[in-house]
Order: C-alpha cells, then structure tokens, then sequence
C-alpha cells in the first residue's frame, strides 16, 4: 500500500482545492501522511511568495494540529531549477523550514543564467537538450539545497537518468514516479534503480479527488520491477 503523498498542490497556488480539503481526502484515501508542495516563488504564474508561504505555514500547521493522531500533515515546497546549481527555495530567515523539498525544471520560471536559457528553448522544442548536464545541473541544486526529492524528472527538458540517480543516491534525494503523468520509460526506472536510487510516487494532484492517485505510477513501477523501491509504499 501507498502510505504518504508529497507532492500535491492548493488554491495557494494553481491549484483547486483548499489545504483541509487536501488532507481530508488523503485521510480518506487511507493514507498517514500529506504536503501541502505548492511552486516555489520564481515561477510567474503559480509561485508563492513570502506572505502566502507564512499564511500556508499557518494553516498547514493548524492542521497538523487539528489532525494529529489521524494524519502526518507537512509544508512542502516544489522549487524551480533557476540556474546551474540554483533554485528558488526561499531564504528568507522570516520563513520556517519547509519539511519536505522538491526540486523540478518548470517552464514559465526565469532563466538565471545561459543553461536555464538553454532549457527554456529546449522546453519551447527549439534548443538542442543537454541531458547530463541538465542532471548535474539538479544535482547540483540538490546539494546545495538540501533537496528530498527530484519531481517529474525528464518533464520538459531531458535528464540523463544515470547520472541524476547515481547522484541522487549520493546525496540521499529520491526520484519522483509521477502520478500525473510518468516522465520515466521502464528502462529509465531500472536504470535508477541500478544505480542505487530511491524511488517515491507523488500524485502531483492539483484537485483534492487526485490527492493519493497514483494508479499510473503504480502500474509504471509495477511494469518495470521497481516497486520495492519506492519509499511510500509497503506491502
């Protein structure tokens, strides 16, 4: 079974349902953990910025109180790669730690430097993809950061599987099965696995009916052999 969802997103962001509606759905999905991971605040269109990531902060942990004993309910944020080895991820000492952080090329977040101009033309089909370096590039971000978990990887821009989950496995950071849709092949499942990385499934639900469904990353880890390697799920 599939115990936790850390990827999932509110009204806080591009999102349609509120936070408590997120965590009663996962309740009734049977699950003993929610995040509440909406974008971090370089995105244009869906970032949160400082006051609505404190105003989150209360009601995620107005309902971690409300409903302890029944669910775990955790502040996530979803960063956007920003540049080589840059992200988004809020450092202002006015912000309490997020408990869990995700990290994912996004479109619409502006380019820092020439390898995230480099990516935005290749997410536009117009640049020629860059796949290694775009997984130390994460990689990269990830240490820096303190990243838990790499979302969607392979969504929007190429990252060579290899050398992200071998990194990822140096740096404790686990590789997302997404539940929205799967951005890894079979092959590149095995191939993480392979090199030692641990797998997570998010549904990356962006309405409380989504929140806990992760039927196609199940069945992609199931089809691959890798479901042992997925930390949320146990048998």
């Amino acid at each position: 079974m599939l115990f936790a969802d850390y990827h999932t997103h509110t009204c806080f962001s591009h999102g349609t349902g509120t936070p408590e509606e997120n965590v009663q759905a996962a309740l009734q999905r049977g699950l003993c953990a929610i995040a509440i991971s909406e974008h971090g605040p370089a995105h244009m269109f869906y970032g949160v910025r400082k006051e609505k990531l404190l105003a989150l902060r209360r009601e995620v942990d107005r309902l971690a109180a409300k409903y302890a004993g029944r669910i775990q309910v955790l502040m996530g944020i979803e960063c956007n790669l920003t540049g080589f080895g840059q992200c988004d991820l809020p450092q202002d000492p006015g912000l309490p730690p997020f408990d869990v952080i995700l990290l994912a090329y996004h479109k619409g977040v502006f380019p820092r430097d020439g390898f995230c101009c480099a990516r935005a033309l290749e997410a536009m089909a117009h640049g020629r993809p860059d796949p290694v370096r775009t997984a130390n590039a994460l990689l990269a971000a990830g240490e820096r950061y303190r990243v838990h978990m790499f979302s969607h990887p392979g969504l929007y821009v190429a990252a060579d599987i290899p050398t992200l989950a071998k990194g990822a496995r140096e740096l404790g950071i686990l590789l997302e099965i997404n539940g929205a849709r799967v951005t890894m092949t079979q092959d590149q499942l095995r191939q993480a696995v392979a090199a030692g990385a641990g797998l997570v499934m998010g549904s990356d639900a962006h309405a409380p009916e989504r929140v806990g469904d992760f039927h196609l990353a199940l069945q992609a880890a199931q089809e691959a052999g890798v479901l042992d390697q997925v930390r949320n799920w146990r048998p």
